[in-house]
Order: C-alpha cells, then sequence, then structure tokens
C-alpha cells in the first residue's frame, strides 16, 4: 500500500512513520521543497497514493491571528483534499485537535457529537475545527478525522510547547504555574491509533484520543513551584507581553494558553476510538517519565530533579 503523509518531521510524525513500516511512504517535507500551498508539490506527494495521512498543521496559542496559520491549516487541507481526489486516493485521515471542538458544557462528557468551534477569537482552536469541517464534508473518498487531546511524550526533538513546558520545569525556569489543567495523551498511542486508521476505523467518522486529564501541576516532578491564583495571571498578562517584545523571546503565557487550562473539559470520550482502532492510552506517570528519560538521554535535561 502507498501511503502519502504530510508533517512527517513532526512530533507525532516521527514516532508514526516507523509503524507505517511494510508499506510505500511518500513525505512531504519543507526542506526538500514540499509546501502546503503548493498545489505541484502536493500532486507529486499524492500521486499513486492510497492512503493520505494529513499532519501538518501551524500551532498557535498566540492571542492574535495569524494569516498564515489560517493558510496552512485551513488552506492547505483544502488544496491536500482537492490533490488526493485528483489522484484516486482511497483514504484520507486527517488529525485534527479535541481544541476543535467546543468544550463547554464542561461537567458533560466531550465526544465526536460536539459542536465544533465557531470563535474567530481562538485562532488554532477556530483553524482546526474549519479543516475539520472541510475534510468531514468530503463524500469522494473514505475520509477519517482523528482528534487528540494534548499530546506528550519522548522522541519530542524540537520541542513542541509541552515539551518546552516540561524542560522548563525541570531546569527551575518555570517561576509559578497558574490554575487548571488539560487532558494530556501520549505520543505513541496516537501514533499507534493513526497507524491502525489505514486499515481499520469507520469512514465518515470522527475518533477521539484522550489520556487521562491532569492538572498542570502533574508535570511538574521537580522540586516544589507555587500555583498561583487566577486573578494575579490575568494581572500579570500586560507585564507578561511587555517583556516578550524587549527580549524577543516568546511570552510566557498568553491569554489564549489560559483559557486553554480554565476551560478545557475534563471527560473525553475516547471509547469510539477503542472499539474500532483498538486505542488503549496508557498512564500519564509512564508517559511523564519516559519523557523525562528522553530528554535526559538527549542532553536536553540536567540529571537532577531541581534542574
Amino acid at each position: 500500500m502507498t501511503i502519502a503523509v504530510t508533517g512527517a518531521t513532526g512530533f507525532i510524525g516521527r514516532v508514526l512513520m516507523p509503524m507505517l513500516a511494510g508499506h510505500e511512504v511518500r513525505a512531504l517535507v519543507r526542506a526538500e521543497g514540499g509546501d502546503l500551498l503548493d498545489p505541484v508539490s502536493l500532486d507529486r506527494l499524492v500521486a499513486g497514493a492510497d492512503v493520505v495521512i494529513h499532519l501538518a498543521a501551524s500551532v498557535d496559542i498566540g492571542d492574535v491571528a495569524d494569516p498564515l496559520t489560517f493558510a496552512i491549516n485551513v488552506d492547505g487541507t483544502r488544496h491536500l483534499l482537492e490533490a488526493a481526489r485528483r489522484a484516486g486516493a482511497r483514504r484520507f485521515i486527517y488529525i485534527s485537535s479535541v481544541a476543535a471542538f467546543e468544550q463547554a458544557p464542561y461537567d458533560k462528557p466531550l465526544d465526536a457529537g460536539r459542536p465544533l468551534c465557531t470563535d474567530r477569537r481562538r485562532p488554532y482552536d477556530f483553524t482546526k475545527a474549519s479543516a475539520q469541517a472541510l475534510v468531514m464534508g468530503c463524500t469522494d473518498m473514505e475520509v477519517i478525522t482523528l482528534a487528540p487531546t494534548a499530546v506528550l511524550g519522548p522522541f519530542d526533538y524540537r520541542p513542541s510547547l509541552l515539551g518546552k513546558a516540561l524542560i522548563g520545569l525541570r531546569r527551575g525556569r518555570v517561576p509559578a504555574l497558574f490554575p487548571g489543567g488539560v487532558d494530556f495523551v501520549d505520543v505513541r498511542d496516537v501514533a499507534a491509533a493513526i497507524a491502525a486508521a489505514v486499515t481499520r476505523g469507520v469512514p465518515g467518522q470522527v475518533y477521539l484520543l484522550a489520556g487521562a486529564w491532569a492538572p498542570l501541576s502533574a508535570l511538574n516532578t521537580g522540586r516544589p513551584i507555587p500555583v498561583v491564583p487566577l486573578w494575579l495571571v490575568w494581572l500579570g498578562l500586560p507585564f507578561v507581553k511587555l517583556w516578550a517584545r524587549l527580549t524577543g523571546d516568546a511570552p510566557y503565557y498568553t491569554r489564549q494558553a489560559v483559557y486553554n487550562v480554565i476551560y478545557s473539559n475534563r471527560c473525553v470520550d475516547y471509547s469510539a476510538a477503542a472499539r474500532d482502532l483498538g486505542f488503549q492510552p496508557r498512564p500519564l506517570t509512564e508517559t511523564l517519565n519516559d519523557t523525562i528519560a528522553w530528554f535526559q538521554q538527549q542532553g536536553m535535561l540536567s540529571l537532577s530533579p531541581a534542574g
């Protein structure tokens, strides 16, 4: 079977690629001229492909919408869909995000029937929801969407936003945490579900991939770090933005990042993925231990718990 993959060099992609052994795999690599906004490179990618796996995306937790994020996440998905149709691909697997869904009501399980985000003030969530709607509206192929929660785990080479947060905590560079949390899922379990979706899964189905909800403080396995009250988080936001402008670094947090952790659903229903894809998330403690050990092996952490 021939499989075309975007985002193969990203966090999930690096873990997924070895799981596709036995298939002929073709990857879109930006460094080699591949571009989601270039129809020619997309046609070359999907030519003769039986299955297309769309992982590539722009992750943006900023408070101001970036036109490039919309272009990559929505227009890029549209271009890839059109290329896959032209190539006669049989199956299109889109990797969305649980953030694409409305999180409220927070006291009820979030499943695939929950409405998609329509709030443009949540730029990333809105673009993922828009792209997911495009994919699921396609009737020319077998389309399947997989929507993971916050992905964490080893083999995080770049690293991801969560990976950076974990490194910062271990190095003692995070002065405080704010209230709230998210559902964490292991990158290896997400990649295994994607690999399973190549031959399994019901066309037209959206599968949520979740682990377990935990507070942000669960990431801190080193020295104690205070959790500041929410009012202080909001009070400090203008100063965080000013400091980021002065230093040229990314802000320690944004309004959108705070919203993501204080307004996240605590019960994401992954039963459909368990039933159809054999998805079985591992405990967060295992993920954390393996991730920290991997960062240490890569020299990205000191070996002392305090960083």
